[in-house]
């Protein structure tokens, strides 16, 4: 058991960690938080969701002020007002090449630029994506999609995840050439970002700004998006439902989230119950 004195710093995922297919934070949960920033434990968020969709969950939760990780790493705000810290986008160049692959596949590509989320079309995977995160969405046509201001922070394709497998190896071939970084968040989610761009060079940046060593950090994630963070962290810890990959990345394993896992991890690492 981890001495509970010890950890300083708990960095927690959204979808698939804290937050079910009900879309709901459990009232376990959020004590166990409450306990741990009672003794003097920054919890912040680490989701690869936009900003104003991480929002509300931040509120449930009373963090404060505090830094939060959205876009998987691409952007660092400070909560609650959401005033950036740190963002990295992805070149123009990759960011086309990424939405024409896309949408000669027939994809459905979601593409955030700035504060807004674009997306190819509108079927059933958008109306589900954007009634479960809570935001509003404009859809772009063929040509208008790639009008952006600014290149995109992250893009996120969305198809069955036996399309999505066969489909990666096209954006994979020119990755490096792009500067472009690719993985999964869930199974039918491929999302892609600038290289280098990760939550855990994202919580490395951070929890330097705060002066607290990866020793007494504790990351909890269930995806291969939350790989690099859980490898980082010196309580790296897996949801119980996470891919075998996700969990030998991890130093611990938790319970899944139907048992409330987050909250179990909390409890016996950080709070040492």
């Amino acid at each position: 058991m981890a001495d509970s004195a010890h950890i300083k710093l708990i960095a927690l995922d959204l979808d698939g960690t804290i937050i079910g297919n009900g879309g709901q934070i459990s009232q376990r949960l959020i004590t166990a938080v409450g306990r741990a920033r009672d003794r003097g434990v920054r919890v912040m968020l680490a989701t690869g969701r936009m900003v104003q969709s991480a929002r509300p969950f931040w509120l449930q939760l009373s963090l404060g002020e505090g830094p939060l990780i959205a876009y998987n790493g691409g952007q660092t705000v400070m909560m609650p007002n959401g005033s950036p810290i740190l963002s990295r986008s992805l070149s123009d160049e990759a960011a086309r090449f990424v939405v024409t692959q896309a949408l000669a596949e027939d994809l459905l590509a979601q593409v955030y630029v700035g504060d807004e989320l674009w997306i190819s079309r509108e079927d059933v995977r958008a109306r589900h994506y954007i009634e479960a995160n809570h935001i509003p969405a404009w859809v772009r046509g063929d040509k208008e999609i790639f009008q952006w201001p600014e290149p995109p922070i992250k893009i996120l394709l969305q198809a069955s995840p036996e399309t999505l497998d066969a489909f990666r190896p096209r954006l994979e071939v020119r990755a490096q050439e792009l500067g472009m970084r690719i993985f999964k968040s869930q199974a039918d989610y491929l999302e892609i970002v600038r290289q280098g761009v990760g939550k855990g060079p994202a919580l490395r940046d951070v929890a330097g700004r705060l002066n607290i060593p990866a020793a007494q950090v504790m990351a909890v994630g269930d995806a291969e998006n939350d790989a690099d963070m859980l490898t980082w962290a010196g309580y790296g810890v897996a949801m119980g439902q996470a891919p075998q990959a996700v969990k030998q990345a991890a130093k611990l394993v938790t319970k899944t989230i139907d048992e409330d896992g987050a909250a179990f991890a909390i409890e016996t690492w950080a709070l040492g119950d």
